[in-house]
């Protein structure tokens, strides 16, 4: 039996793992990062808006709005850090009817309570929301205009993070299943049994039968946290998941809107914060999301879903292109019992940390939940000393000017496969894609989101195989082993030319 010795475990490698993980390399700690997918953020990372709220929303005296604005601020300023895109677009939250106005007023209220700054209610009476958004329908009558949201790439910011940690000394065990875990009292640490979910495990580094002895646990598992924690006893919550369903827009859409608009949700059901039309920093419009109950394994798209999403939100947003969806997909939030972010120490063993159910604003709060988890480990016992060869920062690899064509010329001089292009839609050099693979990318989908190959208009039938051919060299593994996301999505079965 192999075992490996951390002093933190941390299960699971969405945002909220992957900005624990990085908090804790600021530390001389001994950090390991378990995932089963074959690569960060693809959970409910990869499947939202990309909205960093400025934190109005959210009831009073919950987690979940008493850490929004801080955690828009922290987001910022390590956004800036690592070189995660983000634009600061502000939000508005649209309503219909005159009934709806008193929300907005209350949401301002609570905003300007927290220190929200460009908080305002914009008419669409005197054509001043109108000049905001172009194409708001006349069906909207005002909306709340948040100054301090913005939008980024939520896979992009795992990766940047992903990429930081590493650089850091953390050890990131992907494709690897926690199959069982136990608290050993003699021993005084935590026994992981962990399982591949890859036939090409060697790449991932997990073996079967391996075991991970770890001090102490962060259980950061998503939809599956009240599974892991189940695991050491803790029953105090339950994780359910709920599907939602969304439409992505050709670029071609243009500025089809300039920021989030967000559609008033249902104040009877309380369930999201609503329907959502925006731009994305690819350039691209996102569009969605449907709330719907379902289990933890339903990634499913369905006719009657999307024409809601297409109903509701036409209803906001005029002239919406619809005919320019390259693509359509479902996430999965995971919702829990108590409605709120389940952040801290377990009753069944203090040195079982819990950063469980963290739906929206979670994206816009893993900064600072991840201080809060190392402060919770400080609390139970875990020493804590500052890493002095900590490197905060991270930066992208440099990609080819899409517009400016002459800019290139610098990156081909220094690199001559900066003038192979791998992905015609969305301009991708061959350089751009070895470099994701040596940093990690072992999959069609973990090239994808470090490069965009794939993510244009023909939705990689242009460049499908050139990128496996480059997965296949790289890794040094036959093409027919290439995954679209691991596990046993294979492409294939294609001989070398």
């Amino acid at each position: 039996m192999n075992t490996i010795k951390a002093d933190v475990a941390v299960i699971g490698a969405g945002i909220t793992g992957c900005a624990i993980a990085r908090q804790l390399s600021k530390y001389r700690l001994s950090t390991l990062v378990i995932e089963k997918e074959a690569d960060v953020g693809w959970g409910t990372t990869k499947v939202n808006t990309g909205l960093i709220h400025s934190g109005y929303a959210g009831e009073k005296g919950s987690l979940k709005l008493s850490l929004c604005h801080n955690g828009n601020m922290l987001f910022r300023k390590n956004a800036y850090e690592l070189d995660i895109p983000i634009k600061n677009t502000g939000s508005l939250l649209n309503v219909f009817n005159q009934s709806q106005i008193k929300i907005l007023e209350e949401n301002l209220k609570q905003g300007k309570a927290h220190g929200l700054l460009g908080l305002e209610i914009i008419s669409n009476k005197d054509g001043a929301l109108k000049k905001l958004e172009p194409n708001i329908s006349k069906n909207v009558i005002a909306g709340l205009y948040a100054g301090q949201a913005c939008i980024i790439s939520p896979y992009e910011a795992a990766i940047a993070l992903y990429e930081n940690a590493k650089k850091n000394s953390v050890r990131f065990m992907l494709a690897s299943k926690v199959t069982s875990l136990k608290y050993e009292k003699s021993q005084k640490c935590f026994f992981i049994n962990i399982q591949p979910t890859s036939s090409e495990h060697s790449i991932y580094g997990c073996e079967p039968g391996l075991v991970i002895a770890a001090d102490y646990v962060v259980n950061a598992a998503g939809i599956y946290a009240d599974e892991i924690a189940k695991m050491v006893g803790d029953l105090s919550f339950e994780i359910k998941a709920v599907k939602g369903q969304y439409y992505l827009l050709d670029s071609e859409a243009g500025e089809l809107v300039k920021r989030p608009n967000m559609r008033i949700s249902d104040p009877k059901t309380k369930k999201s914060k609503g329907m959502v039309v925006a731009p994305t920093t690819g350039n691209n419009i996102i569009i969605g999301s449907t709330y719907e109950d379902t289990d933890k394994n339903d990634f499913s798209t369905t006719k009657k879903a999307l024409d809601e999403v297409k109903v509701k939100l036409g209803q906001m947003i005029e002239n919406i292109p619809f005919n320019k969806t390259i693509t359509i997909f479902a996430g999965l939030r995971a919702i829990s019992n108590t409605g709120d972010f389940i952040i801290g120490q377990c009753q069944a063993n203090k040195k079982f940390i819990n950063a469980a159910g963290i739906q929206s604003p979670g994206l816009t709060c893993a900064f600072i939940i991840s201080e809060i988890i190392s402060d919770q480990l400080k609390e139970a016992g875990l020493k804590l000393e500052k890493n002095t060869k900590f490197i905060p920062e991270r930066k992208r690899f440099p990609k080819l000017d899409k517009v400016n064509f002459k800019n290139n010329h610098e990156l081909f001089a220094r690199n001559s496969s900066y003038g192979e292009i791998i992905c015609r839609c969305e301009k991708v050099s061959e350089a751009e894609i070895v470099n994701a693979i040596e940093n990690g990318a072992t999959t069609l989908d973990g090239v994808k989101f470090r490069t965009r190959a794939g993510m244009g208009r023909c939705q990689g039938g242009y460049c499908t195989l050139r990128v496996m051919k480059l997965l296949s060299k790289k890794l040094g593994i036959p093409i027919e082993k290439i995954t679209k996301s691991g596990g046993d999505s294979y492409q294939a079965k294609i001989e070398m030319d």
